[in-house]
């Protein structure tokens, strides 16, 4: 359960200071943000659901860089509360329970966010 916060409306470069820092313990803000936009940090349930149920079958990823690919094409797939909730999940795996961000690929973050971005195109 979050705290209660204000109700954001979306708006082109809500997400600029984000893309423009790569330093993730400057995020602030990040967590009021999405949980104003309505998406809830559901440690990826929502995205492993719709993994469940989309018919969308991958063979076994060689290695990190294909299994992320294949993570990206699946949330340009995604509804925006899927892709939203991934980018939540994804930031707080990162900050809390990654040690030191170890695997953090900067740009991977920033690709979801991009993909987000456009599903309010």
């Amino acid at each position: 359960m979050h705290r209660m916060v204000e109700p954001v409306n979306y708006h082109p470069g809500i997400f600029d200071k984000y893309k423009e820092n790569n330093n993730l313990d400057a995020w602030d803000g990040f967590p009021d943000l999405m949980w104003g936009l309505g998406y809830e940090m559901d440690c990826e349930e929502s995205f492993n659901e719709y993994l469940k149920h989309c018919g969308l079958k991958f063979k076994h990823a060689k290695n990190e860089r294909e299994h992320k690919r294949n993570l990206l094409y699946a949330l340009e797939h995604a509804e925006r509360q899927i892709v939203g909730n991934e980018l939540f999940s994804y930031w707080r795996y990162l900050t809390h329970w990654n040690y030191l961000y170890t695997g953090y690929d900067v740009d991977f973050l920033k690709r979801i966010i991009g993909i987000l971005e456009d599903k309010y195109k």
